[in-house]
């Protein structure tokens, strides 16, 4: 088109010098040019226009859930990823990152409605393909991640003008790191634990005075945080006579299991530490009895216990299997203290009460305090097939110790027990204070609460 308009002005200046013949030229010549102009269009498809951009895309329509789980706020924090986790539970915005073999990662940002739990926000100009990888996660005002979904990220195709529909539901990213030691002497004044960032620059930590059951808690810790976890145990003089140390990302959504070391006088002793998901590491020692890496069979779960009714303390176990269970002798350990059953039968997916002393609802009792020792203090609670056999199943309960993620509002007289989860009957879950419940059902005839045998 540059073309004839500078042939345009030349003819133009023709006409001026009144050159009639020179008029008919280029006349001639800018119909010509203008023939081959228009022919051009029906030529090589790749010089034809482009396709208006709408048809590159598709639309995404995502479901979202916001679990906005209480978090504990007890452990001092310190550092940049300290301050962020602060604030993890303002989620301001929906982001949605959208990848394949052909796209670059691209970021999609909606804002979220505060006041719902679960919100349905469509994202338009979703770049279409097969296999599209989709990540969600939610940010606060600053941008800092606050929620992270349950999956790493799910595949879906994006097509031309349609609507695809995803799920996601997000969790809080950031959790808490749990510790239980049991047994640690007298001349023990404290324990310290600390999570450290490899880059020095954010620090979460906690402490706590020495007791029969030791629980303490370091909270806010960000998800993926790559740090070291140091456990020690300090006398009452100020001096460090233990030492554990561990290095892992925490991940606030995927399960992981490690053990710690614990340092003494040249020698070394085993801690076993779980992370669960979503957020909660939970690390136990032992000093009476070390036993790490015990294998739980789970033949049996512990499903429920009443740590708070003195004289009428029960522990509760659960057959999974789809068959009765038999047992010649079955032996139940309390803080090492044991007690044996001698043939024991459990009903398929039925439930077997063992107690302190004879009630309608127990099937079988030691009669003696002494062989039940639970306290509302917590302790380790297991089950043996045998008087030394496997650990069929084992609960480190935390007792009224809510700041381990066990039940809040329970005492030590409150006649309450507290009940598994329906959804985590598992010898590996039954670990997770935050996997039981405060019994709301009254037990018949009493002024107890529970629902032992049910």
């Amino acid at each position: 088109m540059s073309r004839v308009n500078e042939f345009d002005r030349g003819t133009v200046g023709c006409i001026n010098v009144g050159a009639g013949y020179r008029l008919m030229l280029g006349l001639a010549t800018f119909f010509t040019v203008a023939m081959l102009t228009l022919c051009s269009c029906g030529g090589d498809p790749v010089d034809a226009p482009v396709k208006p951009t709408e048809d590159k895309y598709g639309a995404l329509e995502v479901y979202v859930r916001v679990v906005n789980q209480p978090l504990n706020k007890t452990a001092a924090r310190d550092g940049v990823a300290a301050v962020a986790a602060a604030a993890q539970t303002v989620a301001e915005n929906l982001v949605v990152e959208v990848s394949g073999s052909d796209l670059s990662p691209t970021q999609l940002m909606v804002r979220l409605n505060a006041a719902r739990s679960t919100s349905v926000d469509t994202i338009k100009k979703v770049p279409i393909g097969e296999a599209r990888r989709i990540s969600v996660w939610a940010v606060n005002k600053d941008g800092v991640k606050t929620h992270v979904d349950t999956v790493d990220y799910r595949y879906a195709d994006i097509e031309k003008a349609k609507v695809t529909r995803i799920y996601a539901t997000l969790i809080p990213a950031a959790g808490s790191i749990y510790i239980h030691i049991n047994g640690l002497e007298t001349s023990i004044g404290t324990v310290h634990a600390s999570f450290t960032s490899r880059d020095g620059e954010s620090v979460f930590q906690n402490s706590v005075v020495r007791a029969a059951h030791t629980f303490l808690s370091i909270d806010n810790i960000p998800h993926e945080l790559d740090g070291i976890l140091r456990v020690s145990i300090v006398d009452t003089k100020g001096d460090t006579v233990k030492i554990a140390t561990s290095e892992f990302v925490f991940n606030a959504r995927g399960d992981n299991a490690f053990e710690l070391q614990f340092i003494e006088n040249g020698g070394m002793l085993g801690m076993e530490a779980v992370l669960y998901a979503p957020g909660v590491t939970m690390a136990s020692y032992d000093v009476g009895k070390p036993a790490p890496n015990v294998v739980e069979t789970g033949e049996l779960i512990i499903t429920e216990i009443m740590f708070s009714a003195s004289n009428d303390n029960y522990i509760e176990l659960y057959n999974p299997k789809n068959e009765a269970i038999v047992f010649d002798t079955l032996t139940t350990d309390v803080d090492g203290t044991s007690y044996n059953f001698t043939g024991v039968s459990i009903a398929s997916k039925g439930y077997f009460v063992i107690g302190r002393q004879a009630a309608p609802y127990v099937n079988a009792s030691t009669n003696s305090t002494g062989n039940l020792p639970i306290s509302s203090t917590g302790g380790w609670i297991s089950v043996r097939r045998g008087k030394a056999g496997a650990v069929i199943d084992r609960v480190i309960c935390g007792g009224t110790n809510s700041a381990v993620g066990w039940p809040a509002g329970m005492s030590s007289s409150s006649k309450r027990s507290v009940e598994l989860n329906k959804d985590k009957y598992g010898a590996a879950e039954n670990n997770f204070g935050k996997n039981w419940t405060a019994a709301s059902a009254a037990i018949d005839g009493t002024a107890m609460y529970g629902t032992p045998g049910r």
